[in-house]
């Protein structure tokens, strides 16, 4: 009772902070996660994701879900631990069974041939002789590869488990980096080191309890886990501490435990995740927008330090900018989302001004605090913020009011301006970018001071009152800012006005800043450029692919040189080598930039300003660090059947060649594309964004197919994935043909030569002239035969039998892939009155112009085919049904958008009839009962008066 008390002491003591806003992408059924329980994480050495479910295990490349089933080797779907090693592969458990994979397939792993039963838990890790450490029904087995062969064996001699008993019943495994095992046996901790048992419990700190949760953190404290409780043992100690949360009260029925690449210790708790910093346990759960269902039931951090969650009901979650990006919103205290300017004060507090006011953060707090301050105020945008030389916080507001908030936080009305758009202060004075000029006042102002007008030279061209928007100082304190498009300098004594008007061709500048290199840099809606003040004005402009066609809002230097620039997509960083765009796939919290974009602390760290909350970079210099996009080749198809790497060469046939292709970045994944070529067929590289690549019937010969992944922005490209294979000649022209060949004609040659020499020689001549010409012929006639095979002589859409095979494919796709479509038969109206009318050539211009509307309204991976007579069908990969209907009623508006001409000056208007069904992996996969199901939609539109869609039920 009295290490209880003492260990609720310390909880008390650890007290739990809330924590930023989450960046997070949740992947569900909608993204191909056929079962949102998520059960298991793991990582395979090659980098794609496993997610193990109550009902299948999933493999995910960052932008597709494979689910493994059945057809795969896996016999029983609910998945119960998943372990993937570097060295040792990957592995999964389920209540019955213990799978290998090897080659995509998975294998059932028997010991003493029976099946191996997996329960959930911290059961599998890989041990020092690089095989697997697996726990099941309170024993640990040790799991080897021998080549495609696996060897069971129990880790424990009889000997052990008779001298230490509780060796018999382990429920957890855990490997620390010099070896040794730790283990949750038998109430207890035990530990095997070089041979040596040791067993820890009360006498070290640890009650009797089912530690089914082990890890060791960066700093060598080793913390454990059950249900409930969390203990640690720092490195040293010589008890453990309890540290067990507040928000762990229910019993947890899969518990965690997971070490980030900063040694943060992150668990699972009711609230959702916490997660234990300086001292303290941060919470994160709902009001951090993690909405985790039934619980947190996985947490994997991946190869670049990103961190997944699984959840019970709400599926697979992505941390998106973990370790370094944090976001602030309304939810931690902001008075508005809508964030305009920060600054943090000499004495460590952080200042943000919003749309609607002022916010502050004390020194390591975690929340913000809105300014309390006279109504009066709130409600006003603070658009730019300083501190002056006593440390108090100088703000200027769009209404135009300039504010001055002293220690005490009083906020005080100095003076009342128009629009404010920026607020320096230098040296005792404070200077006020408005829209009618740019005003100065001491800093000692008193409430009511009137700002004067800054001493500004006359211009030809330029007007007094002339708006200015920002302003910055440079290294030497001279001051500078913009003004249209214009420059104001002061050195301290004299204002000079430069004109960079002709410079910008007749641009206004939109953003400002000083660098320390004496240029300057600017904006305009024409893009970036280095400004030189000294002499006649000068402008270069600074390309770069992640700025084109991109509003840039403002610019900032940071103490490192690098570029920050506001964007209306995000955030460019240039570190003089390199750029890089941040954005909401990094984590960030919003891709619209707003106000004074960002701000660096005193730390290093950068603030990131945007219409929907405030983000925090950490540590900036990891945005350089990003991993490099990894693409791979994940199988090369034909006829059906995958090609082997280095298998032998490979018979010729006519079918076409199809490579799946992925990139294994889990962040990022709308910036870039694919850069593709087989050698052997091409040597120039083509591009792509499609995942998947296709090839006709290829010749005979050697090839190597070769793949990278670009950044769209940067176009920094990735090193190459590459598959090599061979093709077999057809046997007409194979080697032995060949040989066979010459043999019979030197034998014709040896008999005959004597007296029908020359006479041979002819026919031979036109002989092989015969067979070049009859084989050239019959390969157009082949080429021709096939197109004729496929498409409507009339139309120019797939025919019936092509459109049949389409369907049938389409079925197959979707039942690999988990994916729907949607197929439609349509029915031009009162076709018949059309040829009894008019004919049967207006009949087939109606036809004709039928066709070519639905192929111009459709994807390129659509199909669109003549069913028969007047009749369509159009098969859509991708669409659920009724989400995307609206692309139904599009195909039938513009079927009927306007009359059809049907030659003589004469038009006709065409409506058809929809019949509507929608296939997913629950469906029949017959297609003659697809398209049945089609056709009675169909009538049922035209037994309810025509022109319209019906869906089939």
């Amino acid at each position: 009772m009295t290490q209880r008390l003492s260990g609720l002491a310390l909880t008390c003591l650890v007290m739990q902070a809330p924590a930023q806003q989450l960046s997070l992408k949740q992947f569900g059924q909608g993204e191909g996660l056929g079962n949102l329980a998520v059960t298991a994480l793991a990582q395979d050495g090659a980098g794609y994701l496993w997610v193990g479910t109550e009902n299948g295990l999933f493999r995910f490349n960052g932008a597709d879900f494979r689910r493994y089933g059945a057809p795969d080797g896996l016999a029983d779907a609910d998945v119960t631990a998943l372990f993937a090693g570097r060295a040792a592969g990957t592995w999964v458990g389920t209540y019955e069974n213990f799978y290998r994979l090897d080659g995509g397939r998975l294998s059932v792993v028997l010991y003493q041939g029976k099946p191996i039963a997996v329960w959930p838990g911290q059961v599998g890790a890989e041990g020092p002789d690089k095989d697997v450490l697996l726990v099941t029904e309170g024993r640990l087995l040790a799991i080897a590869r021998h080549g495609g062969e696996t060897s069971v064996r129990n880790y424990f001699t009889p000997a052990q488990i008779r001298a230490r008993p509780e060796l018999a019943k382990i429920a957890s495994i855990h490997v620390d980096a010099d070896g040794s095992l730790r283990m949750g046996c038998m109430q207890s901790l035990c530990t095997v080191s070089h041979g040596r048992v040791v067993v820890d419990g009360r006498d070290a700190g640890l009650p009797a309890d089912k530690w089914t949760s082990i890890a060791r953190d960066a700093a060598g404290t080793l913390w454990i886990r059950s249900a409930t409780r969390v203990f640690a043992l720092p490195a040293g100690a010589g008890r453990f501490e309890e540290r067990t949360p507040d928000e762990i009260r229910k019993h947890s029925l899969r518990t965690e435990l997971q070490v980030d690449a900063d040694g943060r210790v992150m668990t699972n708790a009711d609230s959702g995740l916490v997660r234990w910093h300086a001292g303290k346990w941060e919470s994160f759960g709902s009001d951090q927008d993690l909405h985790a269902g039934g619980g947190v039931t996985a947490i994997l951090q991946d190869h670049e330090h990103g961190i997944w969650l699984g959840t019970l009901g709400r599926g697979l979650v992505h941390w998106l900018g973990y370790g370094n990006l944090e976001n602030w919103t309304a939810s931690q205290g902001l008075p508005d989302d809508v964030v305009i300017s920060v600054r943090r004060d000499l004495h460590g507090t952080l200042h943000v001004g919003t749309r609607s006011g002022h916010a502050s953060q004390a020194p390591g707090g975690r929340r913000f605090t809105a300014d309390a301050g006279p109504a009066a105020f709130a409600g006003h945008q603070w658009a730019g913020m300083d501190t002056d030389t006593q440390d108090r916080l100088w703000a200027g507001t769009y209404s135009g009011l300039l504010l001055r908030r002293d220690r005490a936080a009083r906020t005080t009305l100095i003076a009342h301006q128009p629009l404010i758009s920026h607020v320096l202060a230098d040296r005792g004075r404070i200077w006020v970018a408005t829209a009618n000029g740019l005003r100065v006042l001491p800093d000692t102002a008193p409430a009511g001071a009137q700002p004067q007008a800054a001493p500004i030279p006359a211009m030809a061209g330029r007007h007094p009152q002339n708006p200015v928007s920002s302003g910055c100082a440079d290294r030497h304190g001279d001051l500078w800012f913009a003004s249209v498009a214009d420059i104001l300098h002061f050195n301290g004594r004299d204002w000079e006005v430069l004109p960079f008007g002709a410079a910008l061709h007749g641009r206004d500048i939109v953003a400002f800043a000083c660098t320390r290199d004496g240029t300057l840099l600017a904006s305009t809606y024409e893009g970036l450029w280095q400004l030189q003040p000294r002499g006649v004005p000068r402008a270069t402009r600074i390309d770069a692919p992640v700025l084109r066609d991109r509003a840039i809002h403002s610019l900032a230097e940071d103490s490192r040189g690098w570029i920050w620039a506001g964007l209306d997509v995000g955030f460019a960083v240039w570190n003089r080598k390199r750029w890089r765009l941040l954005n909401q796939t990094h984590g960030l919290a919003w891709n619209d930039s707003n106000g004074y974009t960002s701000y660096e602390d005193h730390d290093g760290s950068m603030w990131l300003i945007t219409s929907n909350g405030l983000s925090h970079v950490l540590h900036p210099e990891r945005l350089f660090d990003a991993a490099a996009r990894k693409p791979v080749i994940e199988a090369a198809i034909r006829a059906g059947r995958p090609l082997a790497a280095g298998a032998a060469a490979l018979p010729w046939t006519a079918d076409q060649l199809v490579f799946h292709l992925a990139n294994l970045q889990y962040e990022d994944r709308q910036g870039f594309h694919y850069r593709f070529r087989l050698l052997g067929v091409d040597d120039q590289w083509n591009e792509t964004v499609q995942p998947e690549v296709r090839y006709a019937a290829l010749p005979g010969g050697d090839y190597r197919f070769q793949l990278v992944a670009v950044d769209n922005e940067t176009g920094e490209q990735s090193a190459p994935a590459e598959l090599a294979f061979s093709i077999a000649p057809p046997w007409w022209r194979s080697g032995l043909f060949y040989g066979l060949c010459v043999v019979a004609t030197l034998g014709a040659f040896y008999g005959f030569h004597r007296v029908r020499l020359r006479a041979l020689t002819r026919r031979e001549t036109r002989l092989a002239a015969l067979v070049q010409e009859r084989t050239h012929e019959l390969e157009l006639s082949r080429e021709e035969m096939r197109v004729r095979a496929l498409k409507d002589g009339l139309t120019g859409c797939w025919n019936r039998s092509a459109t049949m095979e389409i369907v049938e494919r389409e079925i197959e796709k979707c039942l690999r892939s988990g994916e729907s479509f949607a197929l439609v038969l349509l029915d031009l109206d009162y076709f018949k009155r059309v040829n009894d009318t008019h004919g049967h050539l207006a009949g087939d211009a109606v036809l004709v112009e039928t066709a070519r509307r639905l192929k111009s309204a459709v994807r390129p991976y659509d199909a669109v085919g003549r069913y028969g007579g007047e009749e369509f069908i159009i098969v859509l990969p991708g669409l659920t049904l009724p989400a995307d209907s609206g692309r139904i009623d599009a195909l039938r508006g513009i079927v009927r958008a306007e009359p059809v001409d049907i030659g003589t000056g004469k038009t006709l208007a065409v409506t058809a009839s929809f019949g509507v069904v929608g296939f997913t992996p629950a469906t029949r996969r017959d297609p003659l009962e697809l398209i049945g199901r089609a056709d009675q939609a169909l009538y049922r539109s035209k037994n309810e008066g025509r022109d319209r869609i019906s869906y089939a039920d």
